[in-house]
């Protein structure tokens, strides 16, 4: 079934339908009180809260609170309970939550690098490269190639660059 678009008017005129039949719900249930009147008076909650239940469904789409709304309001005393306003209330809130926007999405990748640690601070940080010159030729070319493979990995450097350093790294062993 076709729910229908939720508007200021629907919701404004499902309000006073749902507050209208509580009010007229006190004189019904005061006839009910006498011996006299309750055959009509049970008779006259039943048509109200029928016809309550139809415009509801009219005016904001079937819904599965609405059954258990009517059932309650069948039972004589409980009938005095604001149940109508409270289901509305409560299917407005649900009609509401269905029609939302969904929530703008950025770009998963984006995210993640946005809001990834710096390597500094990370656990797993490799040690930071040595000085070029000297103390680079030092370095095992096992280790240097490690390092290299790490920043390739961690996207800092380029498949280019890595490329590059790699054969510098083997031509000076």
């Amino acid at each position: 079934m076709n729910k229908p678009k939720l508007t200021r008017n629907r919701i404004i005129v499902a309000y006073a339908i749902a507050v209208i039949a509580e009010v007229l719900e006190f004189p019904i249930a005061a006839a009910e009180a006498t011996l006299i009147g309750a055959p009509e008076g049970e008779f006259a909650a039943f048509v109200l809260d029928c016809i309550v239940m139809g415009a509801m469904t009219k005016l904001l789409g079937f819904h599965w609170m609405f059954l258990p709304t009517f059932c309650v309001e069948v039972i004589p005393g409980l009938d005095l309970l604001p149940t109508w306003v409270g289901c509305v209330a409560f299917v407005v809130w649900q009609r509401k939550k269905e029609q939302a926007p969904p929530p703008l999405v950025v770009d998963i990748q984006e995210a993640e690098i946005v809001h990834e640690p710096p390597p500094l601070l990370t656990a797993q940080a490799s040690p930071p490269l040595p000085p070029q010159g000297l103390d680079a030729a030092k370095q095992p070319a096992e280790e240097r190639l490690a390092r290299l493979s790490d920043l390739l990995e961690k996207q800092v450097i380029t498949q280019a660059e890595y490329e590059a350093k790699r054969q510098q790294v083997l031509n000076d062993s």
